[in-house]
């Protein structure tokens, strides 16, 4: 009797060559002309469907490696973030629906929840208290010895991965500031990942806590979220100052894609003014100011259905920015040396 092909045999299959799960899929398809998706691979690769023998035969028969060349895989992916100490600036709106368009674009993309309130793993439709009975969150990525892949979930049909949070990551915040270098697990858990995936988003608790600073000593890009009225923008400079320490300490990749004004109300005299005072800063701090997010109630129902509001809707107000955000990650991900050189407009600053 054939021996079948099990999930860690083809996941193992696949890294070796350098493919994600739409690479395989793309290839499976071309080869035995199939129309299977990226959620059948996940099945696949995680015992929840047994894998089919003329699906394992031609794996097996491939003469060469498959997938993309060695040389072309990038040694580590982009790291992007949204940040700021302020909660309900859609800090998680924008990550949920930044991944969405990249992976849209055909990229790799991980989003990992670094909230303990686990917005955007309930946003796409992932019950925090579920996977934390089964100990695959964040928690339990940064304590574990295993890789960081092993406990990522596929989500929106398999167009993106999801490294979920629960409410444990409260504690293992606190539980940072007690060891050496702390700060630093999540940018070695990352670095893992490298050839895996082109972008990691990751989303930020609404504080600068040590969560926070791990956030910022792992990332590339930071975008800076901010709802149109002052005491949201009052925070920025605070940030300012704490990027600043963590580009000489620890992480001087670290730039700054730009501003991004949310839940922006053209009627309001406030808005308006706020708006002025970002044109201001932007220019003073050389940052680039994206496009602002108008109020909309799209992106509160997305919740509901579990999924990014452009998944749903791609004409909702702030699309025009969420898409800004992304064409700037890509010309970052397209260029090889992105992570060292100026990039995009904006992105050079020091703060």
């Amino acid at each position: 009797m054939a021996h079948e092909m099990s999930g860690e045999e083809l996941r193992s299959y696949r890294e070796q060559r350098g493919m994600n799960q739409q690479e395989l899929v793309t290839w499976l398809n071309e080869r035995m002309g199939r129309r299977y998706d990226r959620a059948k691979i996940s099945r696949w690769e995680t015992g929840a469907e047994r894998i089919p023998q003329t699906v394992a035969a031609a794996l097996k028969t491939a003469v060469s490696p498959v997938g993309i060349p060695a040389a072309s895989v990038r040694a580590a992916p982009i790291v992007f973030c949204a940040a700021n100490q302020k909660g309900g600036v859609a800090k998680t709106t924008t990550c949920v629906n930044v991944a969405w368009l990249l992976a849209a674009a055909g990229r790799r993309v991980l989003l990992v929840d670094c909230d303990p309130q686990a917005n955007a793993t309930v946003h796409l439709g992932v019950d925090p208290h579920e996977t934390e009975l089964a100990k695959a969150t964040l928690t339990h990525a940064l304590k574990s010895t295993r890789p960081m892949r092993e406990f990522v979930t596929p989500v929106c049909d398999g167009a993106f991965d999801l490294l979920p949070s629960s409410i444990s990551l409260a504690a293992a915040d606190r539980e940072l500031l007690r060891q050496p270098n702390g700060t630093l697990i999540l940018r070695a858990k990352i670095a893992q990942l490298a050839g895996l995936y082109d972008v990691v988003v990751l989303d930020c608790p609404p504080h600068l806590g040590e969560l926070t600073v791990s956030v910022l000593n792992a990332a590339d890009q930071l975008l800076i979220p901010t709802q149109t009225e002052m005491l949201s923008m009052m925070g920025i400079p605070q940030l300012f100052e704490t990027i600043a320490g963590v580009r000489e300490l620890v992480n001087p990749r670290l730039r700054v894609l730009g501003i991004l004004p949310t839940m922006y109300s053209p009627r309001r005299l406030q808005d308006e003014q706020v708006m002025a005072e970002l044109r201001e800063l932007a220019a003073v701090e050389q940052l680039r100011l994206f496009s602002p997010v108008k109020r909309a109630a799209d992106y509160s129902k997305s919740v509901m259905a579990g999924r990014p509001g452009l998944a749903i809707n791609p004409n909702s107000a702030g699309a025009e920015s969420y898409q800004e955000i992304a064409d700037a990650l890509l010309v970052l991900i397209n260029d090889d040396t992105g992570r060292a050189s100026a990039g995009p407009e904006g992105v050079t600053h020091g703060a």
